[in-house]
């Protein structure tokens, strides 16, 4: 049976309370953070434990992408509902998780980020909204997994990556950093990482995330991994997006008579 952990253990309020919101903002090629310890000891230790069975996920392998990118295959899990199924891939009973689907621990820890009122605030203020919208996915890479160099869609507010990889567990020679790419020499968009004059590289060991707001010049990735079989990185994206605007009554209405007037 798996043992509860109190919802007031997983995320650290004193880093939340007391984070440099100018030292992020002010932060080049655009707003980011490589974040301490976001997660408390013993709740990172609980999620790490923890972490969705491999068996939940799907494998995303050659999905295309915009401008000859190159595919970000890997292991996915969505919650709830994925952007991927009846889009890019068709529909199946893997890839989707729905909250009681979940490990305890995770269940109480999305419960703790949907009610974090520090952690909203937050968000709030870095990235300079007051409304968003909030998906979760995690990701699963194994050898030879890379992100290519790319730009978020502008449908994204941000992104919050939490890591799950320890250094028990794994070795910095295997890669994995998130890449903050700027200086770029080359006007293609499908770029290679060789070709930014400035590579910032995050930490994505033992309770390290990566916080950062998505702006035009938002350029990040990952190299591929060089990692044994067996071995896999490991995280979870809290991704912020700009909430869905649904059209007024009004709205409909013009739109109604506009298809009448045209046919």
């Amino acid at each position: 049976m798996q043992s509860p952990v109190t919802l007031q253990s997983f995320t650290n309020r004193a880093l939340l309370t007391s984070f440099d919101r100018q030292a992020f903002l002010d932060r080049k090629p655009y707003p980011w953070q490589n974040v301490e310890n976001f997660l408390t000891p013993e709740g990172f230790a609980a999620l790490d434990r923890d972490f969705p069975s491999l068996e939940l996920f799907e494998q995303h392998s050659g999905i295309e992408r915009a401008y000859g990118q190159r595919p970000h295959n890997r292991y996915y899990l969505a919650y709830g509902s994925s952007i991927y199924h009846g889009k890019y891939i068709e529909k199946s009973d893997k890839g989707i998780v729905r909250h009681h689907e979940l490990p305890l621990v995770w269940q109480q820890f999305i419960t703790d980020l949907e009610t974090n009122e520090d952690y909203h605030s937050l968000i709030q203020s870095l990235f300079g909204v007051s409304k968003y919208a909030v998906r979760y996915a995690w990701h699963v890479g194994f050898n030879g997994c890379e992100v290519s160099p790319h730009m978020d869609s502008p449908d994204k507010i941000g992104t919050h990556i939490l890591y799950f990889n320890t250094s028990e567990t794994w070795k910095p020679e295997w890669g994995g950093a998130t890449l903050v790419l700027s200086e770029k020499r080359t006007e293609g968009l499908n770029p290679n990482v060789s070709d930014f004059g400035k590579v910032e590289a995050s930490s994505i060991l033992d309770n390290r995330s990566f916080l950062f707001k998505n702006e035009p010049n938002g350029w990040h990735g990952v190299e591929p991994l060089n990692c044994p079989e067996g071995a896999y990185r490991r995280l979870f994206n809290i991704i912020f997006e700009f909430p869905e605007v649904k059209p007024s009554p009004t709205a409909k209405l013009r739109s109604l008579v506009k298809k009448i007037v045209h046919r």
